[in-house]
């Protein structure tokens, strides 16, 4: 199987943590670019990352703050998401871990976001984009979901209140087949955090989604499968103008391990053809 390892990358808010994995014989396919959600961090890739590297490098790393990547002093914008990310590639392509030139990008839900405004901000670098799921919501909708961060994402308190509602939040929006162990593993990551949890969901809100979309210029693969953006999903993917959407219903938050074989075929088709 394909290794996976570790390094770090130098950007304006410390170092970038990434998991990177080369394809075993020589490809001329780009390199891919993977965005996490939050408040999740490249691990959460690791289900098809060693799959999808047997044709391509593919590199996932860390969001600033999350992970095991330095945090900012404040929440930043998906701009800088985005500029820190095409920076990064710039530099490891410099010091020779990655090809140079085009590559594509695939996020996760906030990474979704990012890899939007990549593909919009630099089209001559950004090739072809893989988004799941899509937080296209109107601006009353956005200013609506700021202001009720705190009632998901609670302050952390002695009493640990914080912990069982942080809990509860994870279990509904998890598919049923991820088990407790799973969950657990990744309520322990956000609540290594601390306050800073919600960071990239204020990033988010306070990107026009919906006016960035349609400016993308390259072919897009949208993978909705049934989580909490799935009719946002369904009712927007149409402005992406060169867009196309795979829905999986009947699957949640958990879907790179429960449909790896299905979503990596997938990935694999949309970026391997001409």
């Amino acid at each position: 199987m394909t290794t996976v390892t570790r390094a770090y990358v130098a950007s304006r808010h410390g170092q970038l943590h990434y998991r990177i994995a080369h394809p075993e014989q020589a490809s001329a396919a780009p390199p891919l670019l993977c965005l996490h959600q939050t408040p999740g961090n490249g691990h959460d890739w690791q289900p098809i990352l060693p799959t999808l590297a047997e044709r391509r490098t593919v590199i996932a790393i860390d969001t600033p703050g999350y992970g095991m990547s330095d945090p900012p002093a404040a929440p930043l914008e998906i701009a800088d998401f985005a500029d820190i990310m095409a920076q990064a590639m710039t530099d490891l392509a410099a010091q020779g871990v990655i090809a140079g030139g085009p590559f594509d990008v695939m996020g996760m839900h906030t990474g979704s976001v990012t890899s939007t405004q990549l593909a919009v901000a630099f089209p001559d670098r950004i090739r072809r984009a893989i988004l799941f799921g899509l937080a296209a919501y109107p601006a009353d909708v956005r200013e609506q979901k700021l202001a009720r961060l705190r009632d998901h994402f609670p302050v952390p308190t002695n009493d640990l209140t914080h912990v069982e509602k942080l809990w509860a939040v994870i279990s509904t929006l998890s598919d049923p087949r991820v088990t407790a162990e799973e969950r657990h593993v990744g309520m322990a990551e956000c609540l290594r955090l601390g306050s800073r949890m919600p960071w990239g969901y204020v990033s988010v809100y306070r990107y026009d989604f919906l006016a960035a979309m349609p400016k993308v210029t390259q072919p897009v693969l949208v993978i909705n499968p049934e989580d909490d953006l799935w009719t946002v999903t369904r009712a927007t993917s149409d402005l992406l103008p060169h867009g196309r959407r795979l829905d999986m219903p009947g699957v949640a938050h958990g879907v790179l391990t429960i449909e790896r074989a299905r979503v990596a075929e997938a990935i694999n088709q949309f970026l391997d053809a001409a």
